[in-house]
C-alpha cells in the first residue's frame, strides 16, 4: 500500500505548466479523494490508509493539508522526489485514469461535485468519511458511468480469468482422465465455463494453445460454430489447431 503523499506527488507529476495545466491545493485534495474512492469501489480495499475528513470545502486528507496548505490557492510545484517504481501497474493505471477524467475540472468544480455526493453529504462536518460510504457510492457511480474508468474492465477481466482457471482446474482434476465425452461435458465446472459466454472464448483458446484438451464442445456451444473438419475429428492437436485458426480469423486475442 502506498501513502496519500505518494498519490499526491504522482498527480503533481502530471502538471504541464506550458499547457496551463496547474494543480492547486484544493484540486489536489479532491483528486486524491477520488482516487481513494474509485480504488475502494474497483478493488475492494483502500489505496492509502490515511483518513479522509468531511471539511467545509469537501473531502480533505488532513495529513496532506498540513503539507500543502502554505500554497493557498497558488499552483503547487512539480515534485522532484517521485520514484515511479513505488507504483505498480494497477495503481498507475488507476491514477492516470482518475487524472484523465477528473483533472479536466477546476478546483471549484471538483469541490462542488463532492458537495453533491453522498460520502461528504452524509458524513458529520469535520468528521471522518468512512471507506464503506465511499465504496458504496463509487460502485454505484461506476455502474452509471461504465466507460469512464477503464480500470474497471481490467478488474472484471482479472476476476473472469481467475474464475475460469479455478473451474478449469476443478474440471481437469475431476474428469480429465475419463474417456467418456458425456461425463466430461456434463460436469458442473464445464457447464459453468459455458455459462460464462463469449468472455470464456479467448481463455479457452489460450488453453488449447498451451495444452490441448477437450474444450471443443464448450467452444462450439458458446461460439455457435464448428471449424473442425471430419478428417480432424478425434485428433486433439488437429482439432485444437482448427479452433485456433478460427479464433485468429475472428479477431480473438489470447
Amino acid at each position: 500500500m502506498i501513502t496519500c503523499h505518494q498519490v499526491a506527488r504522482y498527480f503533481l507529476t502530471k502538471v504541464n505548466k506550458d499547457a496551463g495545466d496547474l494543480i492547486s491545493h484544493l484540486k489536489l485534495q479532491k483528486l486524491v479523494y477520488y482516487a481513494q474512492g474509485l480504488h475502494l469501489a474497483i478493488y475492494g480495499d483502500s489505496l492509502f490508509s490515511e483518513p479522509v475528513a468531511a471539511w467545509q470545502h469537501g473531502p480533505v486528507i488532513p495529513e496532506l493539508y498540513d503539507v500543502y496548505k502554505e500554497y493557498g490557492n497558488n499552483p503547487i510545484d512539480c515534485p522532484s522526489n517521485v520514484d515511479f517504481a513505488d507504483y505498480d501497474r494497477q495503481t498507475r493505471t488507476l491514477l492516470d485514469e482518475v487524472y484523465s477524467f477528473y483533472g479536466k475540472f477546476s478546483a471549484s468544480q471538483l469541490r462542488d461535485m463532492t458537495h453533491e455526493e453522498d460520502p461528504w453529504k452524509k458524513a458529520p462536518l469535520n468528521g471522518v468519511i468512512s471507506w464503506q460510504s465511499m465504496r458504496d457510492y463509487f460502485q454505484d457511480w461506476l455502474q452509471q458511468h461504465p466507460d469512464q474508468i477503464k480500470a474497471v474492465s481490467e478488474s472484471k477481466q482479472a476476476e473472469i480469468e481467475k474464475r475460469f482457471e479455478t473451474l478449469a482446474m476443478e474440471w481437469e482434476l475431476a474428469v480429465g482422465g475419463s474417456s467418456f465425452g458425456a461425463e466430461k461435458y456434463s460436469h458442473p465446472a464445464y457447464q459453468e465455463i459455458i455459462a460464462m459466454g463469449s468472455a470464456a472464448i479467448p481463455l479457452l483458446l489460450r488453453e488449447l494453445e498451451q495444452r490441448p484438451n477437450h474444450w471443443f464442445e464448450a467452444l462450439r456451444t458458446i461460439a455457435g460454430a464448428n471449424p473442425i473438419q471430419p478428417s480432424q475429428r478425434g485428433r486433439i492437436k488437429q482439432m485444437a489447431v482448427a479452433w485456433l485458426q478460427w479464433g485468429q480469423e475472428n479477431g480473438y486475442q489470447w
